[in-house]
C-alpha cells in the first residue's frame, strides 16, 4: 500500500549499484503480512536493505499487530546510510504490518536499497570452448566468438518459437544466429558424451524436474574440467518468496523415481490448488511451465554439495546478494 510519492531507483555506493525505492518527504508504504515471504519468516535481525537518509530527513520503520494495529516495533533512521536491523516483538503476535514512512525539511528523497546488482559478466566469461545453452527462446545470452563455439537447445526451431510466441514482436530476434540451434530437451542433450565445456542456461534450472538426474546427465556429456554455468531465480526476491525452498530429500526423491517432467504435486505446490483443481489439470494437460522446484543460495549449496559427493563433480561457485531477483552457479566437472 503507497501514499505519496514511492518510486522506483537506482544509487552507486562504493560496493556496486543499489536497486530500491525513492521515497519523497511525506510518502509511506506498507507491506501487509509480511512473514507470509520467506525472506521475513525466520524473523531475521538484518534484511539486506540500506536506508540512505538525506541531511534534514528522518525515516521510521514499524512492525504493526495486523490485528489492532498497535506498534510491535520501531526504529527511527537519521541522515547517514544505515543498514536496516528489524524490531522483531520477542512474543507470538500473529500477521505482522511493515510500515516505512519519511519527512525532509529539503527536497532530497529517502532512498531504500532493496539489494546490490550482480553482474553475470565473469559467468558468461567462464563459458569459453564448445558449449550449449539451454532454453534461450530467441534471445540467446551465450554469443558466439573467436574462443566459443556454442549451440541453443530448444524444443523446437527458432523460426516456431518465433511464430509461436513472439507474435507482437516483444522479445528482440537474432536470425543469424538461428542455424546454431539444435532441437532437443535438456535432459537428452542431443551432442556425443564427453563433448561440451560448458552447459549454460538462464531462469531454465527451477522448471527442471529431477534437477539431480539433469546434472548426472550433464556430466556424461562435459569434459573434464567443463562446467554448468546457471542462473537461477532467488526465492528470496522474485514470485517464489511466498513459498519454502525445496529440501534436498524431494530432489533425491525424483532422482530414484527417474522422473522427468513436473507431477501434480509440483503443479499443486505452485499453483497453490488442489490435484484435482479444474485450472490445474488444463493447465497440466497443455504442459504449462512452472517452477518445478525454489532455490536459493542455501538449498543450492546442498545440491552441489551432492554433486560433487555423489555425481562426480569437482568443485562449484555460488555468487548471490540478499534480495536479488536470481543468484549464479558455477559447477565443474
Amino acid at each position: 500500500m503507497l501514499d505519496g510519492e514511492v518510486v522506483a531507483s537506482k544509487r552507486s555506493y562504493a560496493d556496486g549499484v543499489w536497486r530500491g525505492l525513492a521515497i519523497s518527504s511525506g510518502a509511506s508504504f506498507r507491506i501487509s503480512d509480511i512473514r507470509r515471504f520467506v525472506s521475513f519468516r525466520h524473523f531475521p535481525e538484518q534484511i539486506g536493505w540500506r536506508f540512505s537518509v538525506p541531511p534534514g530527513g528522518r525515516a521510521s520503520l514499524r512492525l504493526l499487530s495486523q490485528t489492532n494495529q498497535s506498534v510491535l516495533g520501531e526504529v527511527e533512521f537519521a541522515e547517514g546510510v544505515h543498514p536496516v536491523t528489524m524490531p522483531w516483538p520477542l512474543v507470538p503476535c500473529g500477521a505482522i504490518d511493515l510500515d516505512v514512512s519519511f519527512n525532509c525539511s529539503q527536497s532530497q528523497p529517502l532512498f531504500i536499497g532493496n539489494h546490490r546488482l550482480l553482474s553475470r559478466q565473469w559467468l558468461y566469461d567462464s563459458c569459453t570452448g564448445r558449449g550449449v545453452e539451454i532454453g534461450p527462446g530467441p534471445v540467446p545470452q551465450i554469443l558466439p566468438q573467436s574462443d566459443r563455439d556454442v549451440s541453443y537447445l530448444e524444443q523446437m526451431p527458432a523460426e516456431e518459437w518465433n511464430r509461436l510466441y513472439n507474435g507482437g514482436g516483444k522479445y528482440p530476434i537474432r536470425p543469424e544466429l538461428w542455424s546454431n540451434y539444435i532441437v532437443g530437451d535438456a535432459s537428452e542433450l542431443p551432442v556425443p558424451d564427453g563433448s561440451l565445456d560448458f552447459i549454460f542456461g538462464s531462469h531454465v534450472f527451477e522448471h527442471l524436474a529431477n534437477p539431480i538426474g539433469h546434472l548426472q546427465r550433464w556430466h556424461a556429456k562435459l569434459k573434464s574440467g567443463g562446467k554448468v554455468a546457471m542462473v537461477v531465480p532467488d526465492l528470496h526476491g522474485t514470485k517464489d518468496s511466498i513459498h519454502h525452498r525445496c529440501s534436498l530429500d524431494s530432489m533425491i526423491d525424483e532422482f530414484r523415481r527417474c522422473i522427468w517432467s513436473a507431477e501434480p504435486a509440483h503443479y499443486s505446490r505452485h499453483l497453490r490448488r488442489s490435484v484435482d483443481d479444474p485450472r490445474l489439470i488444463a493447465l497440466m494437460d497443455r504442459g504449462e511451465s512452472i517452477h518445478v522446484h525454489y532455490y536459493d543460495n542455501i538449498s543450492c549449496q546442498q545440491l552441489l554439495d551432492f554433486a560433487v559427493r555423489e555425481l562426480g563433480y569437482v568443485d562449484y561457485v555460488i555468487n548471490h546478494t540478499p534480495n536479488h531477483k536470481d543468484f549464479h552457479f558455477l559447477l565443474v566437472r
